[in-house]
């Protein structure tokens, strides 16, 4: 082989992305593989994200007995941000489907998943929250027979995306205008109190700006509170003082990235739309659910 002929082929094969093998079905309509993304040697694990053939968009992320959950609503047309909600469950160790269920017709975005434990999740949607009985939900696909609380949102609380802290839940407010993301804490006790009712702004026990564009967030081990934020361009991980909403660190992460959760030991589970039906001119094609390596981050 000549000189010439062996530079070319190193630069062919540098051209091409390296990913972790991307586990579960690959949509039908994608014709080639995910793209390569920021801080892909952080990438441990990733499952190809459920119903992106039913034209279902990834949004919110949970994790539970092994199982990674994922929100969703229905539209495969880019002026269309609503739609029918579903909550998938999926094995973790393999991307194979493991139940589903419908959220209640109201639903429109699905923005967030927050486990509680005991089998206990809350789904968040713009202007609602949902507490749900796993096991209950997805014995009759129906979210409807699992529900066992609403909350209502009104004012400044909106449920783009929620976390749990281990006591309180996180309820946040995307916006592309940074002086009106904010982050606000509730009460979980909340839902036994007001089942049913509306929640108000001096409802919330604390707030604390967050950066625009937010679209996900999770604690972890320590306490520790992480958020991400994402739109056609751009994916960003960052690391929140939990008091002032401080940035303490930031890392480029996947175009599209949405809701995070961190699992028992300690991994963070995202998931991108990027590359959904909706999304599919995007430059970007990555619509899956993926696990970090925090350690791995630059």
């Amino acid at each position: 082989m000549s000189f010439r002929a062996l530079l070319l082929l190193l630069a062919a094969s540098l051209a091409l992305p390296v990913h972790a093998e991307v586990l579960g079905r690959k949509p039908g309509y994608l014709a080639g593989e995910a793209s390569a993304v920021p801080n892909e040697q952080a990438v441990t694990r990733a499952i190809w994200a459920p119903g992106l053939d039913d034209g279902y968009v990834p949004q919110g992320v949970g994790f539970e007995a092994g199982h990674v959950l994922v929100s969703g609503y229905r539209s495969i047309d880019p002026k269309v941000g609503t739609g029918p909600c579903r909550v998938f469950r999926i094995e973790a160790s393999t991307g194979r489907d493991a139940g589903s269920f419908d959220l209640p017709g109201e639903c429109g975005h699905a923005g967030g998943i927050a486990g509680l434990g005991g089998g206990v999740i809350v789904v968040s949607d713009t202007r609602r929250l949902y507490r749900i009985d796993l096991a209950r939900a997805l014995a009759t696909g129906k979210g409807e027979d699992g529900l066992t609380a609403t909350l209502r949102l009104s004012g400044r609380l909106k449920g783009s995306f929620v976390a749990f802290d281990g006591r309180d839940l996180w309820i946040g407010t995307y916006d592309k205008d940074a002086s009106k993301a904010r982050l606000h804490r509730l009460g979980v006790k909340l839902f036994d109190e007001q089942d049913g009712k509306t929640m108000t702004d001096d409802m919330a026990e604390a707030s604390l700006p967050i950066p625009a564009e937010a679209q996900g967030a999770a604690f972890d081990g320590n306490g520790g509170l992480w958020l991400a934020s994402s739109s056609s361009r751009h994916g960003t991980l960052y690391r929140i003082d939990r008091t002032t909403g401080a940035v303490l660190a930031r890392h480029e992460v996947a175009v599209g990235t949405e809701d995070l959760e961190f699992d028992g030991q300690g991994r963070l589970w995202s998931v991108s739309e990027a590359g959904s039906r909706r999304w599919s001119k995007w430059s970007t094609t990555y619509p899956v659910v993926f696990q970090l390596d925090l350690s791995k981050l630059k």
